[in-house]
């Protein structure tokens, strides 16, 4: 499967061989995920920089800056080293690798590309994706779940889909409702679960609506209600009490409805 950048220039088709593709990377460390179904499992993370949206609740702000270094640990939990940007796909791929032959064997389950929003540098990923595959651990793509043309370029070359599904109660500006129901349509055919961030603005009827579409592509795909963390003023969590009804009223569509906050942030993890 080719994955390279191709561009159509006239009559003719030229194509960026792998060594070619760039992406800007704020960090690649390892760590406990702390979110979704993988929670709790150690992973190598490659943090892309750029996003395309402006969550209220980012609790990644920087990631956001395509401009600044890539900081790498050396070691996991150790020291880190700088790497100016951009960076090809080898150097993303050593430093992956770099972490995940730590011994113990076995200490790392998987690695996560997340954000930012890693599907900016979709062609990136996808030959990313095809050199991590020596290291024989499964790659979780972390996405917020908007831009189904270019998850079209990695599937089948990422084992996991984590995406989110953005409430409109809790973003700045309203997502594009097609482009989220296209995303989940595509996903469904991958292993994949989806994440929804409340806050004590969401409703029960805007909660109904989202779940009745999720489940109109599949009832059975995991969904984690994520309670916000408070990030900035004004972001706050449902109630305990609205966070039962919520949960309650999501599985009224959906078969497999868990809720679970960010458990790094609760470890004091990034």
């Amino acid at each position: 499967m080719c994955t390279s950048l191709r561009a159509r220039c006239g009559g003719c088709l030229s194509v960026a061989e792998p060594e070619e593709l760039t992406a800007p990377v704020a960090e690649v460390f390892s760590s406990i995920q702390g979110e979704g179904l993988l929670a709790g499992f150690q992973q190598v993370f490659v943090r892309f920089r750029g996003c395309d949206l402006n969550c209220p609740y980012c609790d990644t702000p920087e990631a956001r800056r395509l401009d600044g270094p890539c900081r790498a640990e050396v070691e996991p939990g150790g020291e880190t080293e700088e790497q100016d940007n951009p960076l090809n796909v080898a150097q993303v791929a050593e430093l992956v690798r770099r972490l995940a032959e730590t011994r113990p064997q076995g200490l790392h389950h998987s690695v996560s590309l997340t954000g930012g929003e890693p599907l900016l540098h979709a062609e990136f990923i996808a030959e990313l994706a095809t050199q991590l595959r020596p290291l024989h651990l499964p790659v979780m793509l972390e996405t917020n779940g908007q831009r189904p043309e270019d998850l079209r370029k990695v599937l089948g070359v990422v084992d996991w889909i984590a995406s989110d599904y953005k409430l409109d109660s809790t973003m700045a500006q309203p997502v594009d409702p097609e482009a989220r129901a296209e995303f989940l349509r595509l996903a469904q055919h991958s292993r994949n679960f989806v994440k929804i961030v409340v806050t004590d603005a969401v409703t029960s009827e805007e909660l109904s609506r989202a779940c009745a579409e999720i489940a109109s592509t599949d009832q059975a795909v995991p969904v984690f209600l994520q309670p916000v963390t408070p990030v900035a003023e004004g972001i706050r969590p449902p109630s305990p009490r609205d966070l039962l009804a919520l949960r309650a009223c999501a599985a009224e569509y959906l078969r497999d409805v868990r809720v679970l906050g960010q458990v790094h942030r609760l470890l004091g993890l990034r």
